[in-house]
């Protein structure tokens, strides 16, 4: 038995190391070509497909976005632009997600008899 436990934590060890750890990333949701320029405001929808989170002191970290995982195209699409709060970990210099929080609201617009 005892050699049976030894085998089961010896092979688990590897797996542990491969885990990522997980942190808090914040940072503004724009397309790559915006993040190589330091462009947040303006960023054309047209580079969405290539989302990345531009961090405040200039890095840009690519991160996974599909369907069925912790970040959907659609959540993108909704915090594009926007300041977010990603809780994930780096693996191979990619930040696999496991949460993301819209932290810039945008504001709601009102008008009055006085604009028409």
């Amino acid at each position: 038995m005892r050699p049976l436990i030894a085998l089961l934590l010896a092979l688990s060890f590897p797996a542990a190391a491969h885990a990522v750890e997980s942190q808090s990333w914040e940072g503004w949701i724009v397309g790559e070509p915006c993040a190589d320029r330091l462009q947040v405001a303006d960023c054309p929808l047209r580079y969405i497909d290539r989302p990345v989170l531009l961090l405040e002191d200039g890095r840009a970290l690519a991160f996974v976005v599909a369907e069925g995982r912790a970040v959907s195209p659609a959540e993108v699409d909704k915090a594009y632009g926007k300041k977010v709060r990603i809780q994930g970990g780096l693996q191979d210099g990619v930040l696999q997600p496991v949460q993301l929080e819209v932290l810039e609201v945008s504001g709601e617009r009102k008008f009055f008899k006085g604009c028409l």
